[in-house]
C-alpha cells in the first residue's frame, strides 16, 4: 500500500473504534486538544513503521506532508505528552484489533520474554535514568549483560500477540508468566524452561485452569524426552520470529525512551503498529507477518 492508503485506512479503523468505545466518555474541562484522541493514536502508531529513523525524523515529515490530513497538529512535546496519556487505550486498541486476528479453534499459545536495553549500558547507575526501575539482566544468547527490562509476549500459532508487559531485567520469568496467563486466560500455554516449576504449573492450573506447558531443564527429574523438547523448540519458534520483528523492523530496542511511561507508551504503540500490519494483511488476504513490504 502506498502512504496516503494506508494512513487513510488506519486512521478509519481505529477512530471506528474510538467511536464505538469512547462514546459517554466525559469531556475533560480546559481547552480543547488541537488534536482528536483517534488522530493521536493512529500518528503514533504511524511513527513505528521503519520508513523513519526515529521520533524526530517522523515529526519533521509529518509537519512538512501530513499537516492536509492533521491541520491543527500540535508541536512535538505536546504530541508526546498525549501519546503517553493514551498508553492504556493504546493496549486498548491493540487488544481489540488482535481479538479480530486471533484463531478461535488455537489449542495452545506460546509464552516468552525478552530482554531490551534501558539505555547505554556505561550510563547505567544507581540515580541515572530508570534508577530503582530497571537492573542488570544475563542475555544468554548473546552472553552479555544488559541493563534494561524484560519485554513479555504472548501469542497465538499465527504470531498475533494477545497480551503483552514490562518487568526488570533480573526478574524471575515465573511471575512474568503468572501475570501473561492471568491477564490472557487462555486454556493451554507451551513455554521455555525458565518458566519451569511443578508449584508454578499447579497453581497456573486451579487458579486460572491454564496448563503451562514448560520445557524442564535437561537434568531435572521431569525431563522431557529428546523427541518432546524438538518438538515444543519448533511450536516456540513462532514467538521468537515475533521478538524478532519487533526488535528488527520496529526497532524495539532503538525506543530512546527516558522514563518508564515513555517506555511503557512507545511500547505499547510498537505492538499496535504490529498488530495494525497484521490486520491491514488479513484485509488483503496476505500473509499476516508479512510486514517489510506492506507500505511502499
Amino acid at each position: 500500500m502506498d502512504l496516503d492508503s494506508f494512513l487513510t485506512s488506519l486512521y478509519v479503523s481505529i477512530d471506528d473504534w474510538w467511536q464505538a468505545h469512547h462514546l459517554l466518555t466525559a469531556r475533560k474541562l480546559g481547552r480543547p486538544a488541537l488534536l482528536a484522541d483517534s488522530e493521536v493514536l493512529t500518528l503514533a502508531i504511524l511513527a513505528q513503521w521503519p520508513r523513519f529513523r526515529g521520533e524526530r525524523d517522523f515529526w519533521r515529515f509529518a509537519s512538512a506532508h501530513l499537516r492536509g490530513y492533521f491541520p491543527d497538529l500540535c508541536s512535538q512535546s505536546q504530541f508526546n505528552r498525549r501519546v503517553r496519556a493514551l498508553e492504556p487505550e493504546m493496549r486498548a486498541l491493540q487488544q481489540a484489533f488482535a481479538g479480530e486476528l486471533i484463531e478461535p479453534s488455537s489449542v495452545y499459545r506460546v509464552l516468552d520474554t525478552s530482554l531490551i536495553p534501558a539505555i547505554v549500558r556505561v550510563r547505567a547507575c544507581r540515580k541515572g535514568l530508570f534508577a530503582g526501575q530497571a537492573s542488570f539482566g544475563r542475555n544468554a544468547s548473546k552472553t552479555e549483560w544488559v541493563y534494561g527490562f524484560k519485554v513479555a509476549l504472548v501469542v497465538d500459532p499465527q504470531g498475533v500477540v494477545t497480551a503483552f508487559g514490562l518487568a526488570p531485567a533480573a526478574s524471575d520469568e515465573r511471575p512474568i508468566g503468572d501475570a501473561l496467563v492471568d491477564s490472557d486466560r487462555h486454556e493451554a500455554y507451551l513455554a521455555d524452561k525458565g518458566f519451569a516449576g511443578a508449584e508454578w504449573e499447579r497453581r497456573w492450573l486451579k487458579e486460572y485452569g491454564a496448563l503451562v506447558a514448560a520445557t524442564p531443564k535437561n537434568n531435572d527429574r521431569r525431563a522431557w524426552p529428546k523427541e518432546d523438547r524438538r518438538w515444543a523448540s519448533g511450536k516456540r519458534q513462532i514467538i521468537e520470529g515475533v521478538i524478532g520483528q519487533l526488535k528488527d523492523f520496529f526497532a524495539l530496542e532503538r525506543h530512546c525512551a527516558k522514563t518508564l511511561g515513555g517506555l511503557l507508551a512507545r511500547l505499547a504503540a510498537k505492538v499496535a503498529a504490529y498488530t495494525c500490519g497484521q490486520r491491514t494483511n488479513g484485509s488483503l488476504g496476505r500473509p499476516l507477518r508479512h510486514l517489510a513490504d506492506l507500505l511502499v
